[in-house]
């Protein structure tokens, strides 16, 4: 019996010295705080610190305005900004705000706007400066819905970097997250985590009457299929220079708008109901063979027939930025040619599923159909 206690008090020491190293190893230190900085240990209320301490795995620590605090681990030092959140584990979680991690305590210090704000259907401009050199810069846009598109940065010179995105008229307006990622080079990674919510736009209502004889474009069919996946993969091609030059301008000579972006359009096909689309482009006013001029410098990479948009005109104006140009009655231009802002490249026409001559413009930017009138007002 003697043998067995002195056994069972062996296991328990161990457990407790195993438990003891496990605990120690889970804790980080607080060596470095500049303001207002909280920090709310489990089953405990959160309470302001001033001084250097340790922290234990399953805590939280927040800053405030101006604050910011420095914590190392044992490889690795984290630093975290005002306004930012984390949760402590092995090692500092990002729960919203900005955090940096390196292995020197030398940090890559980011920031970041965007304009204008988040609105359905808009395009919005994401912009990255540092004061030290980025070697690698990567963002995405996420909701805890299942939403997810990622970003692609493009270096404007002076250590800052510039991403075009949007949201689709459908979006859910609810609330979303910017997460930017960073390497510097010798100033470990800096990551920002933004929380935002997307904002309704109010589109108008609209009917458009087809008549009996285009009744065949709208079925389905796998030509049909085959076109739209070889548009996809064409838009998809986000080629590195930017051609256009500063705003775009109207893509016929007398702008006169027949059908505004986001517009809701219930079909009719012979006086019947047929289906509801929102409009994702803007259609102009115009008759067969006026002419259409390119709205911004860009290279032809489509220009051919298809079922449902007719002749069909893409322009690639670089960075992932697509005008897309349907129903047209010819196409001036050819596949490879780079085309002048204000060139003409064809003419308008009713070719597709169309009502009757008119040009319909589309304007293509990191997966998402955006309003073509905010790049006539602003320059991107």
């Amino acid at each position: 019996m003697k043998r067995l206690h002195t056994g069972y008090a062996f296991i328990f020491l161990f457990l407790m010295i195993f438990t003891l190293q496990r605990v120690r190893a889970e804790e980080l230190s607080i060596i470095q705080i500049k303001g207002s900085v909280w920090l709310k240990e489990q089953d405990k209320p959160a309470m302001r610190i001033n001084k250097v301490s340790t922290i234990s795995s399953g805590s939280y620590i927040k800053t405030g305005r101006d604050s910011e605090v420095v914590i190392k681990s044992r490889s690795s030092y984290y630093k975290l900004y005002a306004y930012s959140r984390v949760y402590i584990q092995s090692e500092p979680s990002l729960i919203y705000g900005k955090l940096s991690q390196s292995k020197a305590r030398q940090f890559l210090d980011l920031r970041f706007f965007f304009t204008p704000q988040w609105v359905q259907g808009k395009t919005v401009k994401v912009v990255v400066r540092s004061g030290l050199h980025i070697s690698k810069i990567s963002a995405t846009i996420y909701s805890e819905s299942g939403y997810r598109n990622t970003l692609t940065f493009y270096a404007l010179g002076n250590n800052t970097y510039r991403a075009l995105t949007g949201f689709d008229i459908e979006a859910k307006p609810v609330k979303y997250y910017l997460q930017i990622t960073a390497d510097g080079v010798n100033a470990g990674v800096t990551q920002i985590r933004y929380p935002f919510y997307l904002q309704k736009a109010v589109y108008k209502s609209g009917k458009v009457f087809l008549p009996k004889q285009k009744e065949g474009l709208l079925k389905p069919s796998k030509q049909k299929e085959e076109e739209t996946k070889a548009l996809w993969k064409i838009l998809s091609r986000a080629s590195q220079e930017a051609l256009w030059e500063s705003s775009f301008i109207p893509p016929v000579s007398n702008p006169v708008v027949i059908s505004g972006f986001g517009k809701r359009r219930i079909y009719y096909v012979d006086g019947l109901f047929t289906f509801i689309r929102f409009h994702r482009g803007i259609d102009f006013k115009g008759k067969r063979g006026d002419p259409v001029f390119s709205p911004n410098r860009g290279a032809v990479v489509f220009a051919d027939r298809r079922i449902t948009t007719g002749n069909t005109l893409v322009l690639d104006h670089g960075q992932g930025i697509f005008s897309l140009f349907f129903h047209m009655d010819s196409i001036d231009v050819k596949v490879a040619e780079t085309v002048r802002k204000g060139e003409k490249i064809g003419t308008i026409g009713s070719t597709g599923i169309a009502a009757g001559s008119h040009l319909h413009w589309g304007l293509f930017i990191n997966g998402v159909y955006v309003d073509p009138s905010d790049w006539q007002k602003r320059v991107f």
